[in-house]
């Protein structure tokens, strides 16, 4: 079982140690105790976000509802924020409604800490939702970090400055031969040698060596970000040279006032790309068409070539440096030091052909996503598409010629993995923009059809089905017909219309067998068949159809597809008697869609495992679930899912446990299923008929 708490925030654990900022982290705790909004402002490279994610971490026993960082250094689409934000703190969506909407609506009870990273590019779109979300949900409480604040009326503000540096003369200093470990004036100098020893191995702080140490620190003037550059550079000359060079490099003429801090970073970024090697400022070029995080694999894709080999060595190098900051799973770059990388891509002339690289390899992702989504790898492509999502909104640009394929290439990610608005959004904007002539159409029309049936639009659906059969028909495109035709089946099942489901799905089958193509949509098919049937009372037919979507599944070792025919197929077993064979299914569903993240999947799951207790007599078990299933609808900001004739064994399930146990009794256990987190209710909920019976 997934054992990150995924629903209780997401800080990053810190790859090295925050030095020198007590007292900034003690002033944003005391601001927040009193205010729901605190902008921590300074220039690039100050500081801020290391402080403000302390600050939260020493917060997180106020928040029972999370801690959440949403990073967006990244992000050029202001009309994407909520969206990016939802995200982040696992809001499925399956509203048509605005993402602005739906997220303050989902904060409105919610006790939880957001932090808006790196806000200033996106200033307009910051003030807009942070003023919804503080007008709409009392228990909130955000940070922003910004170069600028964002100007609203609840807004305390937190100016970081740099570290006070050394005095000229002889540096404090300890037998141990360290320096002071006290705050204030050796703040930049303990900042230094810290990162100096992560460069050279082994370091010895001499005393002429901390003094030249201490003429790095105070030429940048305490800048954090500048300071740690300076360290990096170590692995390229002694520290005593290294401070003669910056000396040289930073000279201020006589008579002239210093320069601005935000002009030391950016000089201290130029000094570092100088003791960079030719291959070492190619890449940290390159490597700045990258919005967001991005691995060794997505790198190499990118930027390597005849004239840039043995990149993954070179990221190590560039890591080293602090060019580049470690995450979870690979690498991001500083946003200044992307923005320097970006000129330097302009004057080497590079910037049109790697943009060009950068978005065929987003296209490159979605398509092996897609291909290999039929198979055993779906957890670790939900991973790896989330991981890349920063770049997959910038190559969806709608100007760009790979955006029609791309957004409808997504349809994983859209449908799937539950970002059905920000898929419409990217799929409007693609659709509008397209050719005619152009092949990837029919499969973004019935990959918007796809997802606007899921947001509740059957007939919107439906028609963006028709017109991609039409298209594709056309074209010769049996795969996408076979797709489209399958988005006709799940709108006449919305619409009640069951005896036009098999007909269509049967066609799926014989689209899909022209385009001799395997995909997760064919058992999909049988899973609406299946659906149709069973909502007709025909169980038996039911469980003989999923059986063979089992198969293919099983055949693939795929889980998803499986997943939401074994919820249909608990329901059938159910209503042939066989309660033992229904458990079973919907345990097998809750398993996958627990891991997938599924929400919905998990919360119907639950549900479904408390109807079955009520059949099995078992009341408190029922109640227990049904407290679960409550809580977890509401914790991942979810609807009652489905139609009155849905929701009715609920209902009977309800009143079989109240008879069983008595109202008091039910509501005492009701409500310890409520009480209960997520982890614990699934565990819960896990547990089979033998298992309870042995423990």
């Amino acid at each position: 079982m997934e054992q990150t708490r995924w629903w209780r925030g997401n800080l990053p654990a810190e790859t090295n140690d925050l030095i020198g900022r007590e007292g900034e982290v003690r002033r944003l705790l005391k601001l927040l105790a009193d205010t729901p909004l605190v902008t921590v402002t300074g220039v690039g490279g100050i500081g801020k976000s290391r402080i403000a994610v302390r600050a939260a971490r020493e917060r997180e026993e106020h928040h029972p509802d999370g801690t959440w960082l949403v990073e967006l250094s990244g992000e050029r689409d202001g009309d994407l924020l909520a969206h990016t934000v939802a995200a982040v703190l696992g809001l499925p969506e399956r509203s048509a409604r605005s993402q602005a909407e739906t997220l303050v609506e989902f904060l409105a009870s919610r006790r939880l800490l957001l932090i808006l990273d790196a806000c200033e590019h996106l200033l307009p779109a910051c003030r807009a939702l942070v003023r919804e979300i503080l007008a709409g949900a009392p228990g909130v409480r955000i940070v922003t970090t910004s170069r600028r604040p964002l100007g609203l009326p609840q807004e305390a503000l937190l100016p970081v400055g740099p570290f006070e540096t050394p005095a000229p003369g002889p540096p404090v200093r300890w037998p141990e031969g360290a320096v002071s470990e006290g705050a204030g004036a050796d703040d930049a100098l303990r900042l230094f040698l810290d990162r100096a020893r992560s460069v050279v191995h082994g370091l010895e702080t001499t005393e002429a060596g901390v003094a030249a140490a201490a003429r790095i620190c105070r030429r940048l003037d305490g800048v954090p970000l500048a300071v740690e550059l300076a360290a990096g550079g170590l692995g390229s000359l002694p520290v005593e040279r290294l401070a003669d060079h910056l000396e040289d490099h930073f000279e201020i003429p006589h008579g002239r006032t210093p320069a601005p801090r935000h002009r030391i970073v950016r000089a201290a970024i130029s000094w570092s790309h100088e003791l960079c090697d030719p291959r070492e400022r190619l890449l940290w070029a390159r490597l700045s068409v990258f919005a967001g995080d991005f691995d060794a694999a997505a790198a190499e894709w990118v930027c390597g070539d005849d004239a840039l080999s043995g990149v993954p060595d070179l990221l190590e190098s560039l890591e080293r440096r602090f060019l580049l900051v470690p995450v979870p799973g690979g690498y991001r770059q500083p946003s200044t030091v992307r923005e320097y990388g970006r000129e330097r891509l302009a004057l080497l002339g590079e910037e049109a052909r790697l943009t060009r690289r950068h978005r065929y390899h987003c296209l490159d992702l979605a398509r092996r996503a897609e291909a290999d989504w039929y198979g055993p790898g779906q957890e670790e492509w939900a991973a790896r598409l989330a991981f890349s999502m920063s770049d997959l909104r910038l190559a969806l640009d709608p100007a760009s010629p790979t955006s029609v394929e791309l957004a409808g290439t997504l349809w994983i990610l859209w449908f799937c993995l539950g970002r059905l608005n920000e898929g419409r959004y990217h799929m409007a904007r693609a659709i509008e923009a397209a050719p005619v002539t152009d092949p990837g159409l029919p499969r973004l029309l019935w990959a918007d059809g796809c997802v606007a049936i899921a947001q509740g639009e059957p007939e919107v659906g439906r028609r963006r089905a028709e017109a991609a059969l039409s298209a594709a028909l056309d074209w010769g495109d049996y795969a996408a017909a076979g797709h489209a035709q399958l988005r006709l089946a799940s709108s006449s099942l919305c619409a009640g219309a069951l005896e036009d489901v098999e007909p269509r799905v049967e066609l799926v089958r014989e689209y899909f067998r022209r385009a001799e193509t395997a995909t997760v949509s064919e058992p999909l098919a049988l899973v609406t068949a299946a659906t149709a049937v069973t909502w007709r009372g025909e169980f038996a037919r039911a469980v003989s159809v999923l059986k063979e979507a089992q198969r293919l599944c099983d055949a693939r070792g795929e889980r998803w597809a499986r997943a939401c025919g074994d919820y249909v197929l608990s329901i059938a077993q159910l209503g042939l008697g066989r309660v033992d064979e229904a458990a079973e299914a919907a345990r097998q569903s809750l398993d996958v869609k627990w891991r997938l993240r599924d929400a919905t999947g998990v919360a119907l799951a639950v549900d479904q495992l408390a109807v079955i207790a009520a059949v099995e007599g078992d009341g408190r078990r029922t109640a227990r679930l049904q407290g679960a299933g409550v809580r977890l609808w509401a914790t991942f900001g979810l609807q009652g899912f489905g139609s009155e004739g849905m929701s009715e064994p609920r209902t009977v399930a309800e009143r079989t446990a109240r008879q069983l146990l008595g109202d008091e009794t039910y509501d005492a256990v009701f409500a310890e299923g409520y009480q209960a987190d997520p982890e614990e209710a699934v565990a819960y909920a896990l547990h089979s008929k033998v298992l309870r019976e042995l423990l």
